[in-house]
């Protein structure tokens, strides 16, 4: 048997027998270190600098939130040249907290998941191998890190003016006689977004000081070699005649010496060709616009007397085809004679049209949410009100997916908005959005009043007095974070707002079909203090001058369980998670014109802070 078994394996016994052996040793040594293990990280796993080999995954996920709460205080610092700024995950205001939103986003949870997952996929050969190697000298998990990066780009661009340059493409000009030249492409930099994201993500908690900022060349879209060729074709479409738009009864007229300096190039089937551009027509294109263009309207109905009624009757929205419209005059153009070119107008429908009650399936009251606002400014409470007037009255159709900031619109002067500050490093800029997470806190509970599923919610950075009780808010910023879920119920249902006093009040009408709503109170738990007072030195003040911006904010975790049954006697259920970060108390400090310039630099107290360990990570109280 042995002189067989060595001419066809060319193994002697022995050795198979030993192979045999250590793959038995190492399998159920494997199998005791995955037992002593079970439910806890391997040894000699990191993220970043961060040791959460041991724990399990809800310890290493405190642990990772704790560390995560410490680098927002601290911030991310960048460079460039002699020059550093600070970059805060967190963008926050003095007057409104609706208008903090995150440039960079954290997910504890999914890190751990990930980390525990270490040397447990996988075949089992490889995972013998790997257990003992990572133990030595360790094994690394990237921190779940989802950063806007336009968002965090145009904080950079905020903070460093010229520190990228636009390229400018070669373009066709147009002198007074007609005459036309080419202007040279004159190339650019700009930052490098795709090094800028690696970055992030490689110096959330681990040792490096500071992230230099990379650009990169950015090459014009046209170069004087494309256009050259062009010149020719222009001349022959710079006709000394005016071009005149119609539209119904109505004319607009652009007299020749205007429309040349709307010579433009464009890519047609990858090649560049001759048209007129929609920007440099701006101007005269935006007197056409305000003539034609109006938006979809819903239908809108009202609860009056238990009884359902339309006050606001849908329709339909059009809308100019600028770029198409010009074109059709390009095309007149090239075919001699005058120009009289039609305006390109597309309709769209109304998402609700104007219908009979009886088709909406409205009968009852399904849901209601209250939210508390007061101590709110005068800007806040103007922004509140002119939110819940936008919503007052929509239909959510069935199996609608709703989308607050879709419903909101755009957030403007024009829609009736005011502007509050927000800090961004030492600068303070106004923006839009003051009030609208009374809005989504409002809808949030409603909707969750309703039994309606919940597809995208995020709590707040830190915990508002707005919101209480922790654990029910939802923030909004446009375009994201969102609010949405879906309406299931089978019918349409009406939103009806009011505010009484200082109570923003949300009712979802519709029809019940016997489901049934479960909320927990929340628990608050793992209360962490604020850190210490940050100084942030600003030029937006007299010097010397010192002005506390923002309150200290206790951190901590919230959840409540939600369950909803339905008729079918299905049950879904759901534990809604919240984290609030620590939050210190944020003073201004004017410095002289011309300071952070020179310097490049914003000086704060205290020194930043080291990441807390795993022996310290969750020590606190509850609170119910």
């Amino acid at each position: 048997m042995a002189q067989v078994f060595r001419k066809y394996t060319g193994l002697s016994p022995r050795v198979l027998v030993g192979f045999l052996i250590l793959v038995c040793i190492g399998t159920g040594l494997l199998a005791t270190y995955s037992v002593y293990y079970t439910g806890r990280i391997y040894p000699g796993v990191r993220v970043g600098s961060l040791e959460v080999g041991g724990l399990t995954a809800d310890e290493a996920t405190q642990t990772l939130q704790r560390a995560w709460d410490v680098l927002s205080e601290r911030g991310y610092t960048f460079m460039a040249g002699d020059k550093s700024v600070q970059l805060y995950p967190i963008v926050t205001s003095p007057n409104d907290p609706d208008l903090t939103y995150e440039l960079v986003r954290f997910n504890a949870r999914a890190t751990a998941a990930e980390a525990i997952l270490v040397d447990r996929q996988g075949n089992w050969f490889s995972r013998l191998v790997m257990a003992p190697l990572h133990w030595v000298w360790g094994a690394s998990v990237e921190p779940a890190i989802d950063a806007d990066i336009g968002r965090v780009r145009q904080y950079l661009r905020e903070q460093w003016p010229g520190l990228e340059q636009q390229p400018k493409a070669a373009a066709l000009a147009v002198d007074e006689a007609g005459q036309v030249t080419v202007e040279p492409a004159v190339p650019g930099e700009l930052i490098d977004t795709t090094q800028l994201a690696a970055s992030l993500r490689q110096a959330t908690f681990s040792a490096v000081a500071s992230i230099p900022i990379q650009v990169k060349p950015a090459i014009p879209e046209f170069t004087e070699s494309d256009l050259v060729p062009l010149v020719a074709k222009a001349k022959q479409l710079l006709r000394d005649i005016p071009l005149t738009f119609t539209w119904q009864k109505e004319s607009w007229s652009a007299e020749a010496v205007r429309w040349h300096h709307w010579l433009s190039v464009r890519r047609e089937a990858g090649e560049p060709t001759v048209t007129l551009d929609a920007t440099l027509a701006k101007d005269f294109l935006s007197t056409i616009d305000q003539a034609i263009n109006q938006d979809a309207n819903d239908a809108k109905f009202e609860v009056a007397n238990g009884r359902v009624s339309v006050f606001q009757a849908s329709t339909q929205g059009r809308k100019v085809d600028e770029a198409a419209t010009l074109l059709s005059a390009v095309a007149a153009l090239e075919q001699g004679g005058t120009v009289s070119v039609p305006v390109v107008v597309q309709t769209t429908e109304p998402r609700v049209a104007t219908a009979s009650v009886n088709e909406l399936g409205i009968e009852e009251l399904i849901g209601v949410g209250k939210s508390n606002f007061a101590g709110s400014p005068k800007n806040r409470r103007h922004n509140i009100k002119t939110g819940a007037n936008r919503l007052n009255g929509v239909i959510i159709p069935a199996g609608e997916e709703f989308s607050l900031i879709k419903t909101l619109g755009k957030i403007d002067a024009a829609n009736g908005y005011l502007e509050e500050l927000v800090i961004k490093g030492n600068r303070t800029i106004p923006e839009f959005g003051g009030g609208l997470c009374q809005i989504g806190t409002t809808t949030f509970r409603v909707a969750l009043a309703s039994g309606l599923p919940i597809l995208e919610r995020r709590s707040h950075s830190y915990r508002v007095v707005y919101y209480e009780p922790a654990g029910t808010d939802a923030t909004i910023y446009d375009p994201k974070p969102d609010f949405r879920f879906q309406n299931d119920t089978g019918h349409s249902i009406l939103i009806q707002t009011r505010i009484n006093g200082d109570n923003l009040i949300f009712e979802f009408w519709g029809k019940l079909d016997g489901r049934l709503v479960e909320q927990s109170k929340p628990r608050v738990f793992n209360l962490v203090s604020p850190p210490p007072t940050k100084i942030v030195e600003t030029e937006d003040l007299e010097p010397g001058k010192k002005k506390c911006t923002e309150k200290a904010h206790v951190g901590a975790e919230a959840e409540f369980n939600y369950a909803v049954t339905y008729p079918t006697c299905e049950k879904k259920e759901e534990v809604f998670k919240s984290h609030y970060i620590p939050w210190q108390e944020v003073c201004l400090l004017g410095v002289p014109k011309g300071t952070l310039q020179s310097t490049g630099t914003s000086s704060e107290t205290p020194t930043p802070a080291t990441l807390p360990s795993a022996d310290t990570a969750g020590q606190a109280g509850t609170v119910q």
